[in-house]
């Protein structure tokens, strides 16, 4: 039997940077590349022979990435995305237009600093079946890099590049306390993106006609020398630099509304929400909202002609900038599911 088709691992959040938590949010991947790294370096020394003999082992790196269908009532998935935006708190409430008694809550995700209460992942990994299988457990991760991305006939997909600070092999599988039955896909056909001039002006009728979609966001965590120490194989901190996110998607040109903003320095607003099925005892969908209310279009994406055949269509690249205002922010995650809070 192919072993990559039973392979499970969960997520959990941790409180002491690099202590691992044995975590329950089972996820479901479409791949998983974390792994771990103990090089050596060859010692190039005048001997006696033309070949070398000496040798030293240099520090273990963590890292890999695991692609995934995003879910938002998925926990694994919204702890990726916590940690994406820095690991800081999660305001949750009863959603907007919730009844009384209604099972909906909505839960605000902004950029932080990796200072505060989970600001690291555990991951349990099972890699093979439960008779064969070896249980990688990693520990000290930290999202280095994030992105969402949709398009034509595909689910809202995301993609993580984990950087960690050790990991061992072990027995503890908990497979069997998973649970991924939540971690149900949001269509296409239910997401769209607003790109307007103002704030108000960004409704749900309000759309752009795009055939993908990406946002990024980069942490440039700090893994060199810089986060390690002479005595340990590991890393000590693992600091993150500047937060870069970047947003671009993909449409027909038909209009030179991009054109015309990029070469106006046009300051725009975005929005972009993808709904799901309606909550359990409740009247609203399930479902992720992302706000961008600071955009410069770099490139309009000015289209080139491929062949007689070929639709013209416009690759566009948005700067997402921090709102100077006070209290303002460069990108926001509104999730909202049927889970009372995050703290």
């Amino acid at each position: 039997m192919d072993k990559r088709l039973i392979t499970a691992q969960s997520i959990g959040r941790e409180v002491t940077y690099g202590t691992y938590v044995t975590g329950t949010a089972g996820l479901n991947v479409i791949s998983a590349s974390l792994k771990a790294i103990k090089d050596t370096k060859i010692l190039e020394e005048i001997q006696t022979s033309r070949t070398n003999s000496n040798f030293i082992q240099l520090g273990k790196t963590i890292e890999g990435e695991i692609e995934f269908v995003w879910s938002p009532r998925n926990a694994a998935s919204n702890y990726l995305l916590q940690n994406a935006f820095g690991g800081g708190p999660v305001t949750s409430a009863t959603a907007t237009g919730e009844t009384a008694g209604g099972a909906a809550f909505s839960h605000i995700i902004n950029v932080a600093n990796f200072d505060q209460t989970y600001s690291s992942l555990s991951i349990n990994m099972r890699k093979g079946d439960s008779a064969s299988s070896k249980i990688f457990q990693y520990s000290g991760l930290r999202v280095n890099e994030f992105s969402f991305s949709a398009e034509i006939d595909e689910p809202l997909m995301a993609n993580v590049s984990l950087v960690g600070k050790d990991v061992s092999i072990t027995s503890n599988d908990v497979s069997a306390s998973l649970n991924t039955t939540s971690q149900i896909p949001l269509s296409f056909v239910s997401g769209r993106l607003s790109v307007e001039a103002s704030t108000a002006a960004l409704t749900t009728t309000s759309f752009w006609h795009v055939q993908s979609f990406e946002l990024k966001v980069a942490n440039n965590l700090k893994s060199d020398s810089s986060a390690r120490r002479i005595g340990s194989d590991t890393l000590q901190v693992l600091p993150a630099g500047l937060s870069q996110f970047e947003f671009s998607c993909t449409m027909r040109f038909d209009t030179t509304t991009a054109f015309d903003a990029m070469m106006a320095g046009t300051r725009l607003v975005g929005e972009f929400e993808f709904l799901g099925d309606t909550l359990t005892t409740s009247i609203i969908r399930q479902g992720l909202k992302v706000n961008m209310p600071y955009l410069i279009i770099k490139d309009a994406g000015d289209p080139e002609i491929g062949g007689p055949n070929e639709v013209l269509t416009s690759e566009i690249t948005f700067a997402v900038l921090r709102d100077p205002t006070s209290g303002g922010y460069a990108v926001r995650a509104q999730v909202t599911n049927d889970t009372s809070s995050y703290a």
